[in-house]
């Protein structure tokens, strides 16, 4: 009951997290944008069982791939593909890390908000780069994809303190199994 009641407010929060961030102010280094998108796929990542968190990440790629939508030359730049493969490939190691660490934790959300953020502007701009034939890399492009990837790992812990209540905390969160005595 908890998970679904917890993938539902997610999938509610999904473009309310992309609205906010595009009514957010720009960070003044550089003026890089704050992404929440990739904090809150995270978070389902880290707390959803695996199918609700594939199809989580599914829905985040169609928001995402549709938020970058950008037609030139009769031809879109970044199409849904990309996208759909990206979140698949980071559900896939968020769910990996997830069991290997027993549940959920924040200091994993933090650090793989971080990592899917870094990941999402640096393939973004590559991918730009390769179709538009050029590869303007200085000191402010490096920044507006460096400085939202340092800000991730601040959003993530207040994220998570705020529905880590609908979350078990770990996945076995039955009645505890007995474990086997060597005593005689």
């Amino acid at each position: 009951m908890r998970h679904t009641l917890l993938f539902v407010i997610l999938i509610l929060l999904l473009p309310v997290s992309v609205a906010m961030q595009d009514l957010l102010p720009a960070i003044p280094v550089a003026q890089a944008r704050i992404q929440i998108l990739p904090v809150l796929f995270c978070f389902a990542m880290l707390a959803l069982p695996l199918l609700p968190a594939l199809f989580f990440a599914l829905a985040t790629a169609l928001v995402q791939g549709l938020v970058l939508l950008q037609i030139q030359a009769g031809q879109s730049e970044l199409g849904l593909t990309l996208p759909i493969v990206f979140f698949i490939a980071w559900a896939i190691v968020l769910q990996m890390s997830s069991e290997a660490t027993h549940g959920m934790r924040w200091e994993l959300h933090a650090f793989g908000s971080a990592l899917v953020t870094l990941t999402l502007l640096g393939g973004e701009f590559l991918v730009l780069c390769i179709k538009r034939g050029g590869f303007p890399l200085d000191m402010s492009v490096g920044l507006r994809i460096i400085v939202p990837a340092l800000v991730a790992p601040f959003l993530a812990p207040a994220l998570y303190f705020m529905l880590r209540a609908l979350v078990p905390l770990s996945p076995d969160a039955g009645p505890v199994a007995a474990q086997p005595s060597f005593k005689r």
